[in-house]
């Protein structure tokens, strides 16, 4: 099934996958922060244990990150998506599509950037940096995008991503 021919909502591989990145883009703050640490410490001293056992869990989980994209985006093109709800003006359709567009570049851009800057040039790191803060602005844009089209429009936009497909 493609394109108008799908159910109204995602199918459950689609939905576990978009909110397993949720989930891993959550554990990528805190893991971030012991990265810092670490490159702080090495200048000074020898890093700690847990902050070098972080770091790693940040690499992982940027990379799982990355996979999780990939086969969503895969995904995507080969089974289609739900049709767009109905009632949505050229320009919202045409947000929607930049916001995914948007969503999906900086997801693969960001472990990109954090594997370039973990092992090639830290001098990466700076671009890494604006990624992470333009996801986070993304992802705010797309939630409260997600709560407009549920409590404004009343639609069942935020609905396909939660419940099986009809």
């Amino acid at each position: 099934m493609r394109g108008a021919d799908r159910p109204d909502g995602f199918p459950l591989a689609h939905r576990l996958m978009h909110w397993l990145v949720l989930v891993l883009c959550l554990v990528q703050v805190p893991t971030a922060w012991a990265i810092q640490r670490t490159h702080m410490a090495h200048l000074f001293m020898k890093p700690r244990p847990i902050d070098l056992f972080l770091h790693q869990v940040h690499a992982w989980s940027g990379w799982a990150i990355l996979g999780l994209a990939l086969a969503q985006l895969l995904l995507r093109f080969t089974y289609g998506r739900p049709a767009p709800v109905p009632g949505l003006s050229p320009l919202e359709r045409m947000s929607a599509k930049a916001m995914h567009a948007a969503l999906y570049a900086v997801l693969i851009a960001l472990p990109i950037t954090g594997t370039i800057a973990m092992y090639l040039t830290f001098r990466i790191a700076p671009v890494h940096s604006v990624l992470s803060w333009t996801l986070l602005v993304l992802v705010l844009l797309h939630a409260c995008a997600a709560l407009w089209h549920h409590f404004w429009r009343c639609d069942d936009v935020l609905w396909r991503m939660i419940r099986k497909a009809r």
